[in-house]
């Protein structure tokens, strides 16, 4: 059963022989469907979720004073009775003042138990994106609008950034075995191989136990590596590697980008779902689509998969993936503080690949307008993910209380 850390806040102004009746009646209810722990503001428990329960009118001033030691977003559960939710709602307009969000938790049985398991596994995808995140070299230089200030970060979000030097990925590998059979396993899965040989692919395929290893040493959660400066020193690129990554379920980004890959995590922890970081390379806006391309699709998200040179430099191994037709959902959160977002359900469209362009390609028939991407986009690079999940992470956000982009 899923564990529930339950702070009681109460004016002990009601009759108490019913008052406890009546918290008694409603907690048993809810015992049913959890186990409840009893704590205190700033306790440590462990626990899925952590719940402040509203017992009853007067307790506000309680509340105020035990704020700054309560987990952030709060959640306020409230019954009804003893001015319970008269109470909850004057708690949540003074929380929202304070610049944090809050949400109460208020209806029959049924429905209070479902809103706290979805509440529960939001709470398992923020303690996801405490990371620790490896940035993996600094950030590439185009990255201009995709820097991060890192106290704001980790206020909303809990987000721990480790710096790792580029030097732990480009020392020599002690044994190419492993490499080997990657480079095998690529080959033999792949459609066609277009302008890669097998030496090509052994040398793309032997910085992927050197980053798998920097997972471990580091214990990291995800990563994003500066890609293109490990391409002169190793005559290849990142992309095979990072492929072979993300379908282990290693989350990992290109270019440095830190917002990216926060992205990538948030979807994949929440979802379920094998994230592809892309480039939008053409936005139709009298038709509502969007063209997305990489290099480096996670061979678990596409149908089929050819192998290529990488694109703008003709170096290493690309991945050239097809996507197959059906729901899916676009992503990115953004800004300084990574508190805003874009989000919307899509249509994957049926297309081949266009010359120029990087070499997995993805038409998409966008549910938002497309004209945020001209507008008011969120930087460069933006997360695809199969099904349609823009409801579930548009509720997660919200929640985070972030602000939503269009």
């Amino acid at each position: 059963m899923l564990k529930i850390a339950l702070t009681q806040l109460d004016s002990g102004r009601h009759d108490p022989a019913v008052f406890a009746r009546d918290r008694a009646e409603f907690l048993t209810g809810l015992s049913r469907e959890f186990t409840l722990i009893a704590s205190r503001s700033g306790e440590e428990v462990e626990a899925d979720l952590r719940v402040v329960f509203i017992a009853s009118g007067g307790s506000e001033d309680a509340f105020r004073r035990h704020f700054p030691r309560l987990p952030k977003p709060l959640i306020l559960l409230a019954d009804g009775k003893h001015n319970s939710l008269a109470a909850a709602l004057e708690i949540s307009a003074w929380v929202r003042r304070q610049g944090e969000s809050a949400e109460i938790v208020h209806g029959d049985s049924a429905s209070i138990a479902s809103r706290l398991r979805r509440l529960a596994d939001f709470h398992r995808t923020r303690r996801a994106l405490a990371g620790p995140i490896g940035m993996i070299g600094e950030p590439s230089d185009w990255l201009i609008a995709s820097m991060l200030d890192h106290g704001a970060v980790r206020q909303r979000w809990g987000t721990e950034f480790l710096n790792i030097s580029l030097s732990e990925v480009t020392a020599p590998p002690l044994d190419d075995s492993e490499a080997a059979a990657i480079a095998n396993e690529f080959n033999a899965g792949a459609a066609a191989l277009d302008g890669v040989d097998h030496a090509a692919l052994l040398n793309a395929a032997r910085l992927f136990p050197a980053l798998k290893a920097i997972f471990a040493r580091h214990r990291l959660r995800a990563a994003t590596v500066r890609c293109f400066s490990l391409i002169e020193p190793l005559r290849s690129s990142a992309c095979l590697a990072l492929s072979r990554l993300n379908d282990m379920g290693l989350i990992s980004g290109c270019e440095g980008d830190a917002p990216a890959v926060f992205s990538m995590l948030l979807l994949f922890v929440l979802t379920g779902e094998i994230p592809f970081m892309a480039n939008p390379a053409s936005v139709d806006i009298e038709n509502n689509r969007l063209l997305l391309a990489h290099c480096s699709v996670p061979r678990r998200a596409v149908s089929g998969y050819r192998l290529q040179t990488h694109f703008e430099t003709g170096i290493g191994v690309g991945v050239s993936g097809d996507f197959v037709p059906g729901p899916a959902t676009v992503f990115k959160a953004g800004n300084a503080g990574l508190d805003s977002y874009f989000v919307s359900g899509a249509q994957v469209l049926p297309s081949p690949p266009a010359p120029g362009l990087c070499r997995t390609q993805v038409w998409l028939q966008l549910q938002e307008p497309a004209g945020y991407f001209l507008h008011s986009p969120l930087a460069n690079h933006h997360i695809l993910i199969h099904g349609d999940h823009a409801a579930l992470v548009d509720e997660f956000m919200l929640h985070c209380g972030a602000t939503r982009s269009r």
